[in-house]
């Protein structure tokens, strides 16, 4: 399991790191080749900072797209801590401080075949 989330990581880093580059570096060429064609001095720092906007842009889209899981993920966790103080509190007769706290289990671990 570590495994994964440790190349999924690292995959993701390397994702970043080329997509937010070559945007960068293939506007800063064409504005350089603009320059020399046009004999225009502006247009290689027109393009460059369209090359960073569009770097900036999918570096937004790369890092809500991978921790888009984990935040349903949060958002259904507190959802379901909500609906359970709101049952407590509704029923102050049943004890739910195991699972509040989350110190006690409620039911034991799968151990496979022998349970």
């Amino acid at each position: 399991m570590k495994d994964k989330k440790v190349l999924r990581s690292f995959a993701m880093i390397s994702q970043i790191g080329i997509s937010m580059m070559v945007p960068v570096f293939l506007c800063g060429v064409i504005g350089y080749w603009l320059n020399n064609w046009l004999n225009q001095g502006l247009l290689f720092l027109l393009m460059l900072f369209i090359g960073i906007g569009a770097a900036f842009r999918n570096l937004y889209l790369l890092t809500r797209s991978f921790y888009a899981a984990d935040l349903k993920k949060e958002q259904e966790q507190a959802e379901y801590m909500k609906n359970l103080k709101e049952y407590h509190e509704n029923h102050p007769e049943e004890d739910f401080s195991h699972v509040m706290e989350g110190k006690k289990k409620r039911y034991p671990e799968h151990r496979g075949a022998n349970r």
